[in-house]
């Protein structure tokens, strides 16, 4: 069996290791140890995704800390070489993941707007390639050339295939719809500037369709597994508590977290600076502590989960009127002239996500709001709101979601991400 190193540098890699990753060997390679560079525009996860294609190859392989590295580097070894893989930002153009939001928003557009009827990855990806993007009405002249790069780039994603099908699957969508009632066009949002006339530079639908009577309905895409819940909601802990006017009970909240959980880390800041003027020190020391006592780092990042969990869940028990608010503006989202439907797609199957239409409606009448903890988790918690005897539950989660050291998320994330989850079924 060809040694690792062997299948690199013969361009004879196994094709589902560093597929729709870009890569090369580095200079610093050695007899002993070969150090190679990926470029991804997501390092943190796809160095997870690169570790775990590894191993499922039977090459050993594992994150470890690393200071000439802001994301923690892949450590493997085949047949007794090492190999070291550093993931570094790419270079230029459209990251992965925008690439792949692009491709399930703008193909299906494109499709409905030229009638043209995708059946497969292939012969739409062929058409995809003879369409004249400067003449579309369904991409704003801002975004031509990232349409075209969108097109020209699809195929390098690791996802194509199934981001392929997703596009076909919300095309599905787009002529279903018209059956119901006509389309008069379809819009690609691919930026606030972009969105066309009518419709709030805000808004967070992904496309827009324009019917006959001039009437605009957006469309959140979303796309998984048949058994996933996509979050409907991704924010951070800051601006939740700029929404409720917290601020200052956020600076206390950060300072009860100085006293019960950082200031147990020796050299830590003062509470004052550690945030601010010596953020950089703490990092340092936070990596350090992960480094030399993970085990402790942990412990210390479930208790600062934990202050900011029951942070929240009060913030959202103090204030009933203020809470419902926070959930119409910002969990819903609607401006009232252009309402939202969320569509989930599926392989090439789509469906409506209805829990935004349940919580609208159930909304107006809700006569108490109480937000608690999940007893089985960590990160979870839930809000119940409650209208006589009908409940509902929307649940929620508040975690680390920076990638890079450990001087940079958990414990190094002052600012949390809070997500909304979809509600809970009964």
């Amino acid at each position: 069996m060809l040694r690792f190193k062997q299948f690199i540098l013969e361009e004879e890699l196994p094709s589902d290791i560093f597929k729709g990753f870009s890569f090369e060997v580095s200079s610093k390679s050695s007899s002993k140890r070969t150090v190679l560079i990926v470029r991804s525009d997501d390092r943190d996860n796809d160095a997870d995704e690169l570790v775990r294609r590894l191993n499922q190859s039977g090459i050993k392989a594992e994150r470890i800390s690393s200071s000439a590295s802001s994301v923690d580097p892949i450590s493997a070894i085949q047949d007794g070489h090492k190999f070291l893989i550093f993931l570094k930002p790419l270079k230029g153009g459209m990251g992965e993941t925008t690439l792949n939001s692009s491709i399930t928003e703008l193909f299906p557009a494109i499709a409905f707007e030229t009638g043209y009827n995708p059946t497969s990855v292939e012969s739409f990806m062929e058409y995809l390639h003879g369409v004249n993007v400067d003449t579309l009405e369904c991409v704003h002249s801002k975004d031509n050339a990232a349409a075209k790069e969108t097109i020209n780039k699809a195929d390098s994603s690791s996802k194509y295939e199934e981001k392929m099908k997703n596009a076909i699957a919300i095309y599905n969508y787009l002529k279903d719809t018209n059956i119901d009632k006509r389309i008069k066009g379809v819009y690609w949002g691919y930026r606030s500037s972009s969105k066309p006339t009518g419709v709030p530079k805000n808004h967070p639908g992904d496309i827009f369709i324009k019917f006959h009577d001039n009437i605009f309905l957006g469309v959140s895409l979303k796309a998984g597994g048949k058994k996933t819940s996509e979050p409907q909601l991704n924010t951070y802990v800051n601006p939740v508590y700029e929404f409720f006017g917290g601020s200052r009970t956020l600076d206390s909240l950060y300072k009860l977290a100085h006293s019960q959980v950082y200031s147990k880390i020796e050299n830590i800041p003062s509470v004052s600076s550690f945030r601010t003027k010596e953020l950089r020190t703490t990092q340092k020391i936070l990596k350090d502590l992960n480094r030399t006592n993970n085990k402790e780092y942990e412990q210390y990042y479930n208790e600062f989960l934990e202050i900011m969990r029951t942070g929240i869940i009060s913030l959202f028990n103090k204030n009933k009127k203020k809470s419902l608010e926070y959930i119409k503006s910002e969990v819903l989202r609607d401006a009232p002239e252009v309402p939202t439907i969320v569509i989930k797609a599926t392989q090439q199957e789509y469906e409506e996500v209805t829990d935004k239409d349940e919580l609208g409606v159930f909304l107006p009448q809700v006569q108490f709001v109480r937000a608690y903890a999940e007893t089985k988790s960590k990160q979870n918690w839930n809000i119940e709101l409650k209208s006589g005897s009908d409940v509902m539950i929307m649940k929620m989660t508040i975690r680390t979601n920076k990638s890079g050291h450990a001087g940079v998320k958990k414990l190094g994330q002052f600012n949390l991400s809070v997500k909304y989850n979809g509600l809970k079924k009964k």
